[in-house]
């Protein structure tokens, strides 16, 4: 076999096991609003360098036909490819996000990790990922629960990757009470032409603006996105690419 024949075997061979991760990353672990993210881009780039370019590109460099150690060094060069490859998956689906929270006019996606050490039930985890806002942080409503609160702060970090064992399922009404502080986005948009493309592009796909949408920051692995909820079912509509002024909420 010619090493030209060899790479390409290899690449083909790459190539279909980067199209199922692909999927894996996109429709499974990473659907979209969370596919939307810059954050997926970092799984998809490592696994790709990993598994495209990586293996058979040594292929390439090392394989001969009449080379007496040809067999244990492609041997090798799979092993090391499937280990790597091994490690990129387990870390892009370890940081899949599983959880959406609703806090305090914001919404926030967990992963397994910060699942665990927030302490949520775990009957509230599901491997697949939904397009509705799952759980809410409640206002504390007891003296106890506001000094838990309080205490909290101080960690300097969101309360709702502490406060995890007082996350509830989220309702209708739940998302009603919490958002009634939510104001109309148009200004912002107005302010910005960038923004106002995206909301056209956006507002492409239906006829009118849903009077039970409603606006949220994003907190999904990085700053300056805003969610559309629609309130009335809990559904994500989109996640739009802006930052909302700091006195949002």
């Amino acid at each position: 076999m010619s090493k030209r024949k060899a790479f390409l075997i290899h690449l083909a061979a790459s190539l279909f096991v980067f199209s199922i991760l692909l999927m894996l990353i996109i429709y499974i672990w990473y659907p979209a609003p969370y596919f939307d993210t810059d954050y997926r881009m970092k799984w998809i780039v490592m696994i790709a360098f990993v598994d495209v370019v990586i293996g058979p590109g040594l292929t390439l460099l090392v394989y001969k036909a009449d080379k007496p150690s040809v067999r244990f060094d492609m041997s090798i060069i799979v092993l090391l490819q499937l280990t790597a490859l091994s490690w990129g998956v387990w870390n892009a689906w370890d940081a899949h996000p599983k959880l959406n929270v609703f806090f305090d006019g914001q919404v926030y996606c967990m992963d397994r990790k910060e699942i665990k050490a927030a302490g949520v039930n775990t009957d509230f985890v599901h491997e697949s990922m939904s397009n509705k806002i799952m759980l809410v942080l409640p206002y504390p409503d007891t003296q106890e629960k506001r000094k838990e609160y309080m205490a909290s702060y101080d960690k300097k970090v969101p309360l709702v990757f502490t406060l995890g064992h007082l996350f509830e399922v989220a309702s209708q009404d739940s998302i009603a009470v919490l958002s009634e502080n939510q104001d109309n986005i148009m200004p912002v948009l107005e302010a910005n032409t960038e923004y106002m493309e995206q909301w056209k592009k956006f507002m492409a796909g239906y006829e009118v603006v849903n009077a039970d949408w409603r606006y949220y920051k994003f907190n999904c692995y990085e700053d300056n996105k805003v969610i559309v909820l629609d309130r009335k079912n809990n559904k994500v509509e989109a996640v739009l690419e802006m930052t909302l002024p700091n006195f949002w909420n």
